[in-house]
């Protein structure tokens, strides 16, 4: 069963760790991860504006991203991570220490590394879907969330593209489960890249007929939350579809589908 496990990066993990030092690695090291995954993950979307075969999957084709949008939002985003979440996980760090989270730990089976994967997921989107409907309400949307939707018709970047204060109120969904199921760095890292690659998926304006995320029951993905964007209403989940199937906040999306699908 040797192959169900991660005994064979663990050597390489722990050198990176005696390398870098623990400390470092928590907090500037996060932020550094957080930085390579969220922009690496936004690259390959960002290409794909220049391959004229790929524009027939653009969903809102007639809008075109500008590089004054991509510019402001790329000063925006690099301000809020520089100056809300690298101080974040810096001014946490004691508390982050003090819950058990540790860099140099034993590595976790790869079972294990994938039902964490899956329940932060599932945690996460329980948690968005909640406050992100919150936060179309009122002072929270004038004032917070509005910010958000200045693009309505996103890319990639844009997907922390987002008040300071939504920032903060968003990420405790990100972190609940990789704190519920596990205490060491690897598994907190891997979970970041892929939630970074999928909200960064999901604003990038493309819906590949070829995406393997379309195999997963009740994924959204790119067009799901596109709508959202395009309306500034309903389609409140950051992954899943299900909640808000069951609480009719997708009822317009669906019946939107049927209309093209019939027009078509």
């Amino acid at each position: 069963m040797e192959y169900l496990t991660l005994k064979f990066i663990e050597p390489y993990w722990y050198q990176f760790v005696d390398r870098f030092g623990e400390d470092f690695l928590i907090s500037y090291g996060t932020f550094i991860a957080h930085e390579v995954f969220y922009f690496g993950a936004f690259l390959p979307f960002f290409l794909c504006d220049f391959i004229p075969q790929l524009q027939k999957y653009k969903i809102q084709p007639k809008k075109e991203n500008t590089w004054k949008q991509l510019f402001n939002c790329l000063f925006k985003v690099i301000l809020t991570h520089t100056l809300v979440q690298l101080p974040m996980m810096i001014i946490f760090h004691p508390a982050i220490h003090a819950t058990g989270l540790r860099a140099k730990a034993p590595l976790p089976s790869i079972p294990y590394l994938l039902l964490t994967i899956t329940c932060s997921f599932i945690i996460e989107d329980f948690y968005f879907y909640w406050v992100h409907r919150a936060l179309h309400h009122g002072f929270w949307y004038k004032y917070i969330h509005k910010i958000h939707h200045d693009h309505s018709a996103p890319f990639g970047l844009a997907a922390e593209y987002a008040h300071p204060a939504e920032t903060l109120i968003l990420g405790v969904g990100t972190v609940i489960g990789p704190f519920l199921f596990s205490r060491d760095l690897f598994t907190l890292w891997f979970w970041l890249g892929i939630r970074l690659f999928q909200t960064v998926e999901c604003h990038c304006g493309y819906d590949f007929p070829w995406n393997p995320t379309r195999l997963i029951p009740f994924w959204g993905g790119a067009h799901f939350h596109d709508y959202h964007h395009e309306k500034f209403i309903g389609n409140y989940s950051s992954t899943f579809t299900y909640l808000d199937r069951i609480f009719g906040t997708s009822d317009k999306y669906y019946e939107n589908l049927k209309k093209q699908l019939k027009s078509n």
